[in-house]
């Protein structure tokens, strides 16, 4: 049985009706933020940026006390005539995103590549935190 939300109702029935559409609020419309997918297998930490429609040149990285900042800007490539756009919802403008990286990564040796629109960064793990395999004798000797 679902529970009832008052807030959730009253914002469903006497806010939303007069909410202008996301691509029509030119507040809206500038602000953004790359989506990213962090995950990591034995040897590696990734961070991965969507930022499609943008140069290697516009996204800057940066490390600071195991904090990996992502920046940039997306800019408009032409102006699109306002009398004539129906549906705007590509965002464009600045942003900034940062992670704090686990203390089992050496970011130093970070390294980054840019390919189709995904910025992918590869911070390699301390060899301590990586596994190890353990050999396994035989009882007869």
């Amino acid at each position: 049985m679902r529970q009832w939300d008052l807030l959730k109702e009253l914002d469903a029935c006497c806010v939303q009706p007069f909410r202008r559409p996301l691509w029509d609020d030119p507040a809206e419309a500038v602000n953004w933020v790359p989506p990213v997918n962090v995950y990591e297998d034995k040897d590696n930490l990734y961070v991965e940026a969507q930022v499609p429609g943008m140069d290697a040149k516009d996204v800057k990285l940066s490390v600071t006390d195991h904090t990996l900042t992502l920046e940039g800007e997306r800019k408009r490539e032409r102006a699109e005539d306002e009398e004539n756009c129906y549906v705007r919802e590509v965002r464009y403008g600045s942003f900034a995103r940062s992670f704090r990286l686990p203390r089992y990564v050496k970011p130093d040796a970070s390294a980054a590549t840019y390919d189709k629109g995904v910025l992918t960064v590869t911070i390699p793990k301390a060899e301590e935190a990586r596994p190890k395999l353990i050999p396994v004798g035989s009882g007869e000797g």
